[in-house]
């Protein structure tokens, strides 16, 4: 598994051309048809072929009323959601700052929250309760940053504060598992998650055009079983409920990638 500039050069051309050529197709698309997610869901498949990311979903995927939440390891998850899901991401404030992904992620609607800022909680939370009463699906990453995904860090509850629509049987959660599992066919032990990882203080720019000269990656994504928001009785229930699931499904996700890892590593001395 090397790095090479070249491939990095040959991929992010057609990821240009892709993303002008399908960005002003959803926008005349969503203008036309309010919740069409179409190009949308098209351009994150084609970015997925471009960055040379193999996707292998799980779990049946819910279509109306639905808060997905995920773990979040990296600016990919956003393109990995993206291909599979007809919903509008929750991000942080941070996000309108990042080049290239910013646009993407204003013309998809996205909704960005002010995190640290205690004071404005309610109103994104109502800004939130408002999307799914006029039927948009969101994605939420409740941990508030990305990790290098060997585990899943403390959810942030406060998003969760859905009150008013707790009691209505319509509305669901679902959790979402995201781990990386192998690049160029090799298991992801500690030393190769930087790789598809971003963390930390690392520069987005770099890390893109990096990953961009890669091999292929290959990515599990499991939708686990929806729940109704009215089984909870608050929204840290409801984070708390989601966290356990999310954290135990990337625990046996990791003990398979250790395992696999020893056997090529077995197979490797035995040759």
């Amino acid at each position: 598994m090397l790095y090479s500039p070249l491939l990095s050069t040959l991929r992010i051309l057609p990821v240009i051309f892709w993303v002008m050529f399908c960005l002003p197709l959803h926008m005349l698309s969503s203008y036309f048809f309010k919740n069409d997610f179409l190009f949308y869901n098209i351009l994150f498949k084609g970015l997925v072929k471009l960055f040379g990311i193999k996707v292998k979903v799980s779990g049946k995927i819910e279509k109306k009323n639905v808060l997905f939440v995920s773990n979040h390891i990296s600016y990919l998850d956003i393109f990995i959601l993206g291909s599979s899901t007809k919903a509008i991401f929750v991000a942080k404030s941070e996000i309108k700052s990042w080049p290239i992904i910013n646009k993407i992620a204003a013309i998809g609607k996205t909704i960005f929250v002010e995190r640290s800022r205690a004071m404005t909680i309610k109103d994104q939370v109502e800004v939130l309760s408002n999307a799914l009463k006029n039927g948009k699906n969101l994605i939420l990453f409740p941990e508030g940053t990305s990790s290098d995904g060997s585990k899943v860090l403390p959810f942030k509850s406060s998003l969760f504060g859905l009150s008013d629509l707790y009691s209505n049987r319509k509305f669901k959660i679902q959790p979402i598992s995201i781990t990386y599992s192998k690049i160029d066919g090799v298991p992801v032990e500690r030393k190769f998650r930087p790789f598809f990882a971003w963390f930390g203080n690392m520069d987005l720019i770099t890390h893109a055009w990096q990953f961009l000269g890669l091999g292929l990656c290959e990515v599990n994504v499991h939708y686990h079983k929806s729940v109704p928001l009215n089984f909870f009785n608050s929204r840290k229930e409801a984070s708390q409920y989601c966290f356990n699931v999310i954290s135990e499904q990337v625990g046996v996700n990791f003990k398979n990638i250790e395992c696999q890892e020893k056997i090529k590593l077995y197979e490797f001395k035995l040759l």
